[in-house]
């Protein structure tokens, strides 16, 4: 599968803090302080690329779908999960359009799907402007909303990636030590 211009970016970029933070690997295991620090940087520096990479290519299906709806009225399995996991209530439809009681005009939120799709679209991007980690929480609530299915992540394998992303930069330094 090739893979996308934003995942280049990333591999690129990783590469990078690889190369200007990270010590070579000692065979007995002593790092100074400054070595230290910097494999730490790296790791915080390293956590906010893969969270980027995440949210933008997160951001980008949703759009896609939703442009796809605009253009020509195709409904994409992300659109139907952005809808199904935005939080909104499955309403009945009103028993009218032209209520005589109460309020006398019927809400277009209430009654176009183009709305709704707006209004998970909002939702879905406030996730993303809000989202502060790669934790498993932050994780799911990228994918499953732009239709990833559940059954597709392996939780272990979601937890053993979590788990090496947060210890990349310690385990670099530890990785021939305990070999």
């Amino acid at each position: 599968m090739p893979k996308s211009a934003r995942f280049r970016i990333l591999t690129r970029e990783l590469n990078r803090l690889k190369k200007q933070f990270l010590p070579k690997i000692s065979p007995i295991g002593l790092y100074s302080d400054r070595q230290l620090a910097r494999t730490l940087a790296y790791r915080v520096l390293a956590h906010a690329e893969i969270e980027s990479y995440l949210e933008d290519r997160a951001w980008e299906v949703a759009q896609d779908a939703k442009k796809a709806w605009d253009n020509s009225g195709e409904t994409r399995l992300t659109l139907i999960s952005l809808l199904a996991f935005s939080g909104q209530m499955m309403e009945i439809p009103p028993e009218t359009l032209t209520p005589t009681k109460g309020n006398k005009k019927v809400s277009l939120d209430k009654i176009k799907l183009s709305k709704k799709i707006d209004s998970a679209i909002k939702s879905f991007k406030w996730v993303i402007d809000n989202n502060h980690g790669v934790k498993e929480a932050n994780i799911l609530a990228l994918l499953l909303p732009i239709g990833i299915d559940s059954d597709d992540l392996d939780p272990r394998g979601l937890l053993l990636w979590i788990h090496l992303v947060k210890k990349e930069g310690l385990l670099h330094i530890h990785q021939l030590h305990h070999t």
